[in-house]
């Protein structure tokens, strides 16, 4: 009996510390570390992209270790693939600490980006120095480091040195170093060291570029010549009616001048014939009735044409 316990506490001292440590200590297939020096701000922008090994059981909690001066992480996004990452409904935890910060992620996709500023760029006149370190937290099967150069910078050294530099579409350069099956608790550094002599970061130089020449038209994109046919029949639909409206008022006036004309011809040919009806005595001027044969007023026969 004292056999089988012996045996028993022999395999839970062999089983149950490899389970914790594979539970604490999450592997990663790939870590990605790009530092960008004074880019829009006149701190460190580090930008992690992680992707877990393919056994990993989800969701998993991942710790990173930050420097210690690091204050806040920016951006903490998750997803299923890399093209699918995002920080909304993440749950992470950020603990500051002495000697370094922790970021705690709760993982239920394999891929991960954590984003943060680090303050700890060192400057002494044009003279620029900075020291990033991986605290060998995790197993990583491929570990990749970038360091993009700012803009308006030279004399760049970095300790390790670097390699493959090309220059991006915005005229960065970029040099990077690869390295395979980095083991938990191996430590990476590395020593940057660059001339600067303007303290503006680098967005300011930035130019801004379209994405499409000016004159090119994108789907779904209109252009005045694509409405100029339109917009002339419209125009001339708008000028018809005005010039149907103008002739049919004119039309309208012309007709009640001429009423107006023909009732004030009427109205005067009625009057000279009344008057002409009507006579006057050639003695005092007095207004004769038609059937007068003496003047009322002063007595004096009524001479008329007919007489």
């Amino acid at each position: 009996m004292r056999k089988w316990l012996t045996l028993l506490a022999l395999l839970a001292v062999m089983l149950f510390p490899a389970s914790a440590k594979a539970q604490g200590t999450v592997a990663f297939d790939s870590l990605y570390v790009s530092i960008w020096p004074e880019y829009d701000t006149p701190t460190v922008l580090v930008i992690n992209k992680i992707t877990l090994a393919p056994e990993t059981i989800l969701p998993a909690k991942v710790t990173l270790h930050l420097p210690a001066d690091v204050g806040k992480v920016h951006v903490v996004a998750v997803g299923k693939t890399a093209d699918t990452l995002s920080d909304s409904g993440v749950e992470s935890t950020f603990t500051p600490g002495g000697d370094y910060s922790q970021i705690t992620v709760t993982a239920t996709g394999r891929f991960l980006q954590v984003e943060y500023y680090d303050p700890a760029l060192s400057k002494a006149g044009n003279q620029r120095e900075y020291k990033y370190s991986w605290q060998g937290d995790n197993n990583v099967a491929n570990f990749r480091f970038e360091f993009r150069q700012p803009l308006q910078s030279s004399n760049v050294s970095v300790d390790p040195p670097l390699k493959n530099t090309t220059v991006d579409p915005d005229g960065f350069q970029l040099s990077e170093l690869t390295q395979t099956a980095v083991k938990v608790g191996q430590k990476l550094s590395f020593d940057i060291r660059y001339q600067r002599d303007t303290d503006s970061p680098s967005t300011s130089f930035l130019k801004v570029q379209s994405t499409a020449p000016l004159d090119q038209t994108l789907p779904g994109q209109s252009t005045w010549t694509t409405w100029l046919p339109w917009g002339l029949s419209a125009l001339g639909l708008v000028l018809l009616l005005i010039a149907g409206w103008i002739y049919w008022s004119s039309g309208k006036n012309n007709r009640a001048s001429s009423r107006t004309r023909k009732r004030h011809v009427i109205g005067r040919v009625e009057v000279a014939a009344h008057e002409q009806d009507q006579a006057h005595c050639t003695q005092c001027g007095k207004l004769l009735q038609p059937a007068d044969r003496f003047c009322r007023a002063c007595g004096a026969r009524v001479r008329r044409s007919t007489d």
